[in-house]
């Protein structure tokens, strides 16, 4: 009956497709995925002709002997090839039953014998063809970007402006086809066309969705090109075209072909052991089927002790990476094979080390008078140059930003918080206290992420509102709540003069913070030119480096009787060079007596007339105790051996 004869009352499969999969619009690639799927072999593509011309010559193209007159010349990047074939002779004629129904059944409109033909091809092979009248056309092809403004009438009768970023192909002189989107109408196959050009090409797939989108011509061929096509069956779809040409619309192909560009690329090539694939997915599948499957789906499988070498085709774009591989033998095995499991090991309750540290952190702050914030993790160019306590790795960039001003990803938490004091500022908020913890990013031996601290302090610092006092912010202060910060966590990092300068930090305000041997980040005051280049006033900050901090285990808190005797204290004053950090004497005194030394604080400094230029006056308070009462003999004892070790070590001289 009619529905029959129509295909109407066939089976219809109706696949739902990702958008990563342009293999799979067309039915070679449905083909190559039922096959794998049902484990069942493909049925290779066979066709009878006369005399081919391939080298291997397995299969035959009866050839006119006339010899190939057209140039193919490509003059832009976004073309990877372009194979041209004459065909003379033909003739323009309704299309068979069996192809007409084909391309019904696929959704596509019957038009003419030619045309018909690479529509087909497209729906086989998913490779997109344009038939141009040769006569009209001439012998040279040019693929070039389009002029700005050029303009050009297409198949559809609408004259279209192009703009430079259009790849159009020409005659030599003015656009024929806009590429991969639609052809022109100065070139389009009539009833009177006797000889065509076919075109068999590759076209970057980026291109030509932004022409397609912004003339808003969506087509068969575009969203094929858009997805990707396969280069290496490019010149198999073009020769079973010739073979379609010479059964149905009797034509005379020509001995050869013009062509132009890349005619194959080598495969990506992926290792993988049979053990990853069997720890990923959670169940042991033998190597043997491991192979079975890649080779069902088309890759190629090397073995190399128990390495599996897999060659990805080049229809299978979306396969890059292990995981990739992976998740195509567990979508063919069958994910339904999976058991299902609970978890062998139930997790204790309670916060990892790392939570405990990140919520004391914050606490710990926010109890010293500091507010959280959270800034943008994209800033410019610019500021991203500021702040950076690591110079030897490079920025990563956005390859589409929004903007100029968000193109880089942070290398410092720093600048997205000055852009927050800018905020505050012209909002007529003046006395800031802040603080953010957040990832930074950047590029050594690959993408890295660091977790860090940034602090943020800026005119007062309100710490006891309920009575009125305030105090101006400046680094001792800001100094102060970091250490504040680091007795809480139970860490001990010394301050040292900066490593390298800093840009944006003020040279001579400002010192490197060392957690151990390592410098995990530092503390200042901003830099006079960049706070008036940002109309901020004088701003004290602070950033650190929370990898090495948050990774050290928590310690057991001990508990220990309060001493029975008071404690002893002793006051010196040595004289140093002015050059010499006060934190290396701290912690040479604490490392020289662990057993009744149980304090050393500095509390003055001076650097007056009573001392030379080039020397400072270092005023230490020690504090001594034990549980028994602690002679003048015995403190006097231990001031003289921490006298003689900083004299030794920093030629100190104790102060009359």
């Amino acid at each position: 009956d009619a529905l029959e004869a129509l295909n109407f009352a066939d089976k219809v499969l109706v696949l739902g497709l990702t958008p990563n999969r342009g293999d799979m619009l067309n039915m070679l690639g449905v083909a190559i995925e039922a096959a794998a799927v049902f484990n069942r072999p493909l049925k290779p593509l066979t066709y009878q002709l006369l005399n081919y011309r391939t080298e291997d010559n397995t299969n035959k193209i009866k050839c006119s002997k006339e010899k190939n007159d057209l140039e193919v010349i490509i003059d832009s990047p976004l073309c990877q090839a372009y194979y041209g074939q004459i065909i003379k002779n033909i003739e323009i004629k309704p299309s068979p039953w069996w192809l007409v129904s084909r391309l019904i059944a696929f959704g596509i409109r019957p038009i003419n014998n030619v045309v018909d033909i690479t529509n087909y091809i497209l729906a086989l092979f998913g490779q997109p063809l344009h038939a141009f009248d040769y006569d009209k056309l001439g012998k040279t092809i040019l693929v070039r970007n389009a002029f700005n403004k050029e303009k050009m009438t297409t198949l559809d009768d609408v004259q279209r402006e192009l703009q430079t970023n259009d790849l159009v192909i020409t005659d030599g002189k003015k656009p024929v086809a806009i590429a991969g989107v639609m052809g022109g109408l100065d070139t389009e196959i009539t009833y009177e066309t006797k000889n065509v050009v076919i075109e068999a090409a590759v076209f970057t797939p980026e291109a030509i969705r932004q022409t397609s989108t912004r003339l808003g011509l969506r087509s068969d061929s575009s969203i094929r090109f858009e997805k990707g096509v396969d280069l290496n069956r490019t010149r198999l779809a073009l020769e079973y075209t010739c073979y379609l040409m010479q059964e149905l619309a009797g034509g005379e192909v020509l001995s050869d072909y013009a062509f132009a560009g890349t005619k194959e690329i080598k495969p990506v090539k992926i290792e993988i052991t049979s053990q990853e694939v069997s720890k990923l997915l959670g169940i042991a599948i033998e190597k043997d089927e491991i192979i079975a499957i890649l080779r069902r789906l088309g890759f190629e499988v090397a073995t190399n002790a128990e390495t599996l070498v897999v060659f990805v085709p080049n229809r299978r774009p979306d396969v890059k990476i292990k995981v990739d591989l992976i998740e195509e033998i567990g979508r063919v095995h069958g994910y339904d094979k999976l058991p299902e499991t609970l978890p062998h090991n139930i997790t204790r309750g309670g916060l990892t080390d790392v939570q405990v540290r990140r919520r004391k952190i914050k606490n710990v702050l926010n109890g010293l008078g500091l507010n959280e914030i959270y800034t943008y993790s994209l800033i410019s160019e610019k500021m991203n140059t500021y702040f950076l306590n690591n110079n030897d790795v490079e920025n990563i960039s956005l390859l589409m930003p929004l903007s100029v001003d968000h193109k880089f990803l942070r290398r410092s938490l720093l600048p997205g918080m000055i852009e927050y004091v800018r905020y505050c500022y012209s909002h007529k908020i003046k006395n800031i206290s802040c603080f953010e913890t957040g990832k930074v990013f950047y590029q050594s031996d690959g993408y890295k992420e660091e977790e860090h601290l940034g602090l943020v302090m800026t005119n007062l610092y309100a710490s006891t509102l309920w009575k009125g006092e305030s105090e101006n912010v400046d680094f001792y202060l800001l100094k102060g709540v970091m250490e504040t910060l680091f007795e809480k966590l139970d860490i001990s990092v010394e301050y040292r003069p900066l490593v390298f300068p800093i840009n944006g930090l003020h040279p001579k305000m400002s010192a490197s913070i060392f957690f151990g041997d390592k410098n995990i980040g530092f503390i200042g005051a901003v830099h006079p030119k960049f706070a008036q280049e940002n109309d901020l006033d004088r701003i004290f900050l602070a950033e650190i480096n929370l990898t090495d901090i948050l990774s050290t285990p928590l310690k057991m808190i001990q508990y220990a009787d309060f001493n029975r005797v008071p404690s002893v204290e002793r006051d010196i004053a040595i004289v140093v060079p002015r050059s010499t950090p006060v934190g290396d004497i701290l912690s040479t005194i604490k490392k020289l007596d662990k057993t009744l030394l149980s304090n050393a604080d500095i509390f003055d400094i001076y650097t007056g007339d009573k001392v030379a230029a080039d020397e400072k006056s270092v005023a230490i308070k020690l504090a001594f105790s034990s549980n028994q009462t602690l002679t003048d003999d015995i403190v006097n004892e231990k001031v003289r051996k921490i006298l003689k070790a900083l004299a030794e070590k920093f030629n100190a001289v104790l102060r009359s």
